[in-house]
């Protein structure tokens, strides 16, 4: 009896102990996905998504820059090349961006996947277990 009681206990002590540690997962796989989300979010005015519009705003303001007459061609010459140089480091930093984004997208399938897993795994392991 005594033997039936101290097996029963330890079986038991072995479901909560694989309950807590399947908890723990499960908060970290959802803190896990909501910093990603939030770096998905905040990444998003990064993106060059219009490069057409703003390709043909740099050659407006490049156009503009040349029929002043106020300003000689080594100026005119200057301030575009640092519309040019503003518009490859803006695609560069969307570039950056959009990689992260889908690193971070990534990031959160495997989560869910991961805490698919452990909810499936928790269930299957009892499940199957004989009680006496």
């Amino acid at each position: 009896m005594e033997n039936e009681n101290k097996a029963g206990i330890a079986r038991n002590y072995g479901r909560y102990s694989f309950t807590i540690k399947k908890s723990i997962v499960i908060v970290l796989a959802v803190v896990t996905i909501l910093a990603c989300g939030w770096l998905i979010l905040s990444l998003m005015d990064s993106l060059d998504i219009p490069s057409n519009k703003n390709d043909q705003f740099a050659s407006e303001q490049k156009w503009r820059v040349d029929q002043r007459t106020d300003m000689d061609s080594c100026e005119k010459q200057i301030i575009k090349n640092q519309i040019d140089l503003k518009r490859v480091n803006e695609r560069q930093i969307s570039g950056r961006a959009f990689q992260t984004q889908i690193l971070a997208l990534f990031m959160i399938v495997l989560q869910l996947i991961l805490i698919v897993f452990v909810v499936w795994i928790g269930r299957k392991s009892y499940s199957s277990q004989k009680t006496y």
